[in-house]
């Protein structure tokens, strides 16, 4: 958590089609996304204006957006589309994303992703 930024916040359970197990290759399944997006309190004009701050709005239907992608996709390419989005809203200086699978492997394991990125990591990753 960083000291004196805004953080809006996301939690989502979409469908998600991934392809990257044999496991998941018989459809769309349940993905817990969350996603953190955090701007300093000095940037921002109006702090009674959640717009200024960081539209949480954008996250969510970045993260909804990726259950309409219909060829298979993996969790990591699916975590750099919802931060693409984040980084979009020029007052965001660092972002959170993470997904994870509450039902794959039988109840025996909870597979998990997460990426942590500053705008500057996310600008050189854009090059």
């Amino acid at each position: 958590m960083l000291a004196n930024h805004w953080c809006a916040s996301v939690d989502a359970t979409i469908q998600l089609r991934t392809g990257c197990n044999p496991l998941e290759k018989h459809g769309p399944q349940a993905v817990l996304v969350h996603a953190d997006a955090w701007a300093p309190m000095e940037a921002v004009a109006d702090p009674h204006d959640i717009r200024q701050v960081v539209d949480y709005e954008v996250i969510f239907l970045a993260i909804r957006k990726l259950e309409q992608n219909g060829h298979c996709e993996c969790l990591e390419s699916s975590i750099l589309e919802v931060m693409d989005a984040i980084f979009g809203m020029p007052i965001v200086t660092s972002a959170f994303v993470s997904m994870h699978k509450p039902h794959v492997y039988n109840g025996q394991g909870r597979p998990a992703i997460s990426l942590s990125m500053t705008r500057e990591q996310w600008e050189k990753s854009q090059r």
